[in-house]
């Protein structure tokens, strides 16, 4: 999936609007759906990423799809990927309500980032022998 080609799948779309996404997403004529990345490499794709969901082999995922054809594998992924994304799609939500929350969570953030780069550039001065002494 590709935001250039403006199929991708965010953490703010509804299960729906992620039904609607995966419903356009290419497959070819072949009714039995098989993992075969070189010669159908979207079909692929495709099991690919309900493996991710489920944590089941390509190949068991398209035995169980056999005969269903391009629907029932496209089912398939929208009832995988929205159970997977469900969590995180409630978290973004209650983040998203809470805007202190998450500047704070940012600023903390930054202050950690620049204490360790600090550390790390007084390690790289130090290991050049550029640390003349500054601190």
């Amino acid at each position: 999936m590709s935001k250039s080609r403006g199929n991708t799948i965010m953490l703010k779309m509804t299960a729906e609007e992620t039904a609607k996404v995966i419903k356009g997403a290419k497959t070819d004529a072949d009714r039995n759906i098989a993992y075969d990345p070189q010669g159908r490499p979207e079909v692929a794709n495709l099991l690919r990423l309900i493996s991710i969901c489920t944590g089941e082999t390509p190949e068991s995922i398209a035995a169980g799809i056999g005969d269903g054809g391009g629907g029932k594998l496209k089912a398939a992924l929208t009832e995988a990927l929205n159970a997977h994304l469900a969590p995180m799609r409630e978290r973004r939500t209650r983040y998203a309500k809470d805007p202190a929350y998450v500047k704070d969570v940012l600023r903390r953030g930054v202050a950690r980032a620049r204490e360790e780069g600090i550390t790390t550039l007084k390690q790289v001065r130090k290991g050049m022998n550029m640390d003349h002494g500054l601190d």
